[in-house]
């Protein structure tokens, strides 16, 4: 993940762009995040990869923590 181009990251970033909003207004899916790797235990690098809001930083992790969850139920 860490190792894109940076042409590689803008084009993946743009595809995780949800409700066709501009890019200063930008809301990510916790779905496509986890998707592209990431995960609640990253929410630090998150915040500064994608400089998002204290909001959107407090939904995201939750999302995430509940996408998880829901991923280790089916493993286990």
């Amino acid at each position: 993940m860490l190792s894109m181009t940076e042409t590689d990251y803008e084009n993946w970033r743009d595809n995780l762009r949800c409700g066709g909003r501009e890019e200063y207004d930008a809301q990510y899916s916790a779905a496509s995040l986890y998707e592209g790797g990431w995960r609640s235990d990253a929410i630090s690098d998150l915040i500064e990869q994608f400089n998002l809001t204290g909001d959107e930083a407090e939904r995201i992790y939750n999302e995430l923590l509940e996408i998880e969850q829901k991923a280790e139920g089916k493993e286990g």
